[in-house]
């Protein structure tokens, strides 16, 4: 006999072909759920005058444009921002060793003053 047996290795394989076809499905966590669309209105650029940058160091430090600034006081000075210019937008650019909760206050703080146009910068090392 010249000849390789190859049948025991085609059952191994559609053996496993039927497993992974059946268990791959069952693998999948699928969370029903409808993603939010965005408008059209959103895509046209703001006016770069209309931008304003709130930074956050490592340690903790807010800065409003180049400026250092508490808390209490960015609020005020972007209440006073928004109210003078409608379409207003913040670009919020923070360390990326900052713990998570300093970069929500800053955003509690948009909130507050009723910015809704928001960025998050990613800023390369």
């Amino acid at each position: 006999m010249a000849e390789l047996n190859v049948t025991p290795l085609l059952d191994l394989a559609f053996v496993l072909l039927i497993i992974f076809i059946i268990t791959t499905p069952l693998l999948e966590s699928n969370i029903p759920m409808q993603l939010p669309v965005g408008s059209d209105h959103k895509n046209q650029p703001p006016d770069p005058k209309s931008i304003r940058t709130v930074s956050i160091d490592k340690s903790g430090q807010v800065y409003l444009e180049s400026k250092r600034i508490e808390l209490p006081v960015l609020e005020a000075e972007l209440v006073a921002f928004r109210r003078n210019t409608p379409d207003a937008a913040v670009v919020v650019r923070a360390d990326k060793s900052l713990r998570y909760q300093q970069v929500v206050d800053v955003m509690d703080v948009l909130e507050r003053a009723q910015i809704s146009r928001l960025h998050l910068e990613n800023v390369a090392p």
